[in-house]
């Protein structure tokens, strides 16, 4: 009898200790899956980081040269200029011999702009105006040769405005692609690290799942998908 309790007892040991070691392991299995997560996720936004910020200067990029084909390299170079003199005139307040030279150049800046400005205005106006008399002309012109020389005059001229239009659609074109690259490669990476991980977490137990997050690129939101521990097989 007393033999037979020890055997219990040894067993209930064995078995006890058995679970525990078991237990621990198990433990440090899930430790090690969660640290992997946190790192899996550490790199997703990493990888989000560095595409919101390409994201952001090709945005930059872009309407620097919308600005350019409205307004014409000349303008935007001077209202460049415009915008570091008005910070140094701020900075200069205390400086009053300062102050004022800054603030002529600011004037002088204001009035080669106006300047520009009307030339490109005129310019347009000009081509408008030529285009209307020869539209006249070509409804009052009395034979075919006559409308066909008057037709070859309005092309060039159409064709004048409308290089402004298709360098624009041209650029916001480009624009899109390459926005379009850098949203795609974010998304496509990022995705594929989060099902990976996700299968991993799934072998040794861990129920992990996507827990999607908005994100911004640029003039873009787009759904990226960091992971989340929702539970243990």
């Amino acid at each position: 009898m007393k033999k037979a309790f020890m055997l219990m007892l040894m067993a209930m040991v064995y078995f006890g200790f058995g679970n525990s070691v078991m237990a621990a392991s198990n433990q440090e299995e899930y430790d090690k899956v969660l640290e992997s997560i946190e790192k899996t996720n550490q790199d997703i936004d990493e990888k989000v980081r560095k595409a919101v910020e390409e994201a952001d200067k090709l945005n930059d990029s872009f309407l620097n040269e919308v600005r350019e084909v409205e307004e014409g390299k000349e303008i935007v170079k001077l209202k460049e200029e415009r915008e570091k003199k008005l910070e140094e005139w701020k900075r200069a307040e205390h400086d009053e011999k300062k102050h004022e030279k800054l603030k002529k150049n600011l004037s002088d800046i204001e009035d080669r702009i106006a300047e520009k400005q009307a030339e490109i205005d005129n310019e347009i106006r000009l081509i408008q105006e030529e285009i209307e008399a020869l539209a006249f002309e070509k409804m009052n012109s009395g034979n075919d040769k006559e409308k066909e020389k008057v037709n070859k005059k309005l092309a060039k001229l159409e064709e004048k405005l409308s290089k402004r239009s298709d360098k624009m659609n041209g650029i916001s074109h480009k624009y899109k692609e390459d926005l379009d690259g850098i949203v795609n490669k974010v998304y496509d990476e990022t995705f594929k690290m989060s099902q990976d991980m996700i299968r991993k977490a799934a072998e040794k137990g861990v129920m992990a799942e996507c827990s999607w997050k908005y994100v911004r690129f640029a003039d873009r939101w787009v759904w990226i998908d960091p992971i989340r521990v929702v539970g243990y097989y």
